[in-house]
């Protein structure tokens, strides 16, 4: 059988070896399989396949928004086990420099739990996001303003009480309870009954009285 002629190509190198070519492509087929399979995207999906069973549907869409357009385009396709800390910190950093630190800080937080995932399964041996916790600088938070003058209150309560525009904004501004939202959906019924029965809250219950 005569030798090919570039002894530096691939084919030559497996006839010097006395490796069967065909062999070799069904090897070659197999290893980019595997290489696929541990892929940064593909267990990052895998992840968030059994995250979504314990999260709402608009944080499991939000977050694969994140994956797919700040952290897939450059580490997807890379093995899992290969993927360092300064990779990491570049796409950080990329996403940072166009003023979404926020995005920075929980993109390196959802990577982090995708590397931690990954060890869990077997992929890899180190998260190295976790070594990343501070290379972006803190995002600043920031405030809206409000009225804390007393007097300033009480002209607000009677501009909402003179207010003559649409029965719907009427009925909000009434509602407004001035507290956070999470603490009003966290209040119970007893609370709202309690004041009614006191006659501090009337609710029209039609059909029915408050017991």
């Amino acid at each position: 059988m005569p030798m090919p002629a570039s002894v530096g190509t691939t084919p030559a190198k497996n006839w010097q070896q006395n490796i069967d070519p065909g062999e070799a492509k069904k090897a070659g087929k197999r290893a980019a399989r595997l290489a696929a399979a541990n892929s940064f995207e593909a267990v990052a999906l895998a992840w968030m396949e059994e995250r979504g069973q314990s999260v709402e549907s608009g944080q499991y869409e939000k977050t694969l928004a994140c994956f797919r357009n700040d952290a897939f385009p450059w580490l997807g396709k890379r093995p899992i086990a290969e993927i360092d800390a300064p990779e990491i910190l570049a796409v950080l950093k990329r996403v940072d420099s166009r003023g979404a630190r926020f995005t920075a800080h929980r993109l390196r937080s959802e990577i982090s739990r995708v590397f931690r995932f990954a060890i869990k399964e077997g992929y890899c041996k180190t998260d190295p996001a976790r070594d990343l916790v501070g290379a972006i600088p803190p995002a600043q938070t920031t405030h809206f303003a409000s009225i804390t003058e007393p007097a300033k209150v009480a002209e607000m309560l009677r501009a909402f009480d003179a207010f003559s525009g649409t029965f719907p904004v009427l009925c909000a501004l009434n509602r407004t309870k001035f507290i956070r939202e999470r603490r009003e959906m966290m209040q119970e019924w007893a609370d709202y009954l309690d004041r009614i029965k006191a006659g501090a809250e009337v609710i029209p219950i039609k059909g029915g009285t408050v017991a």
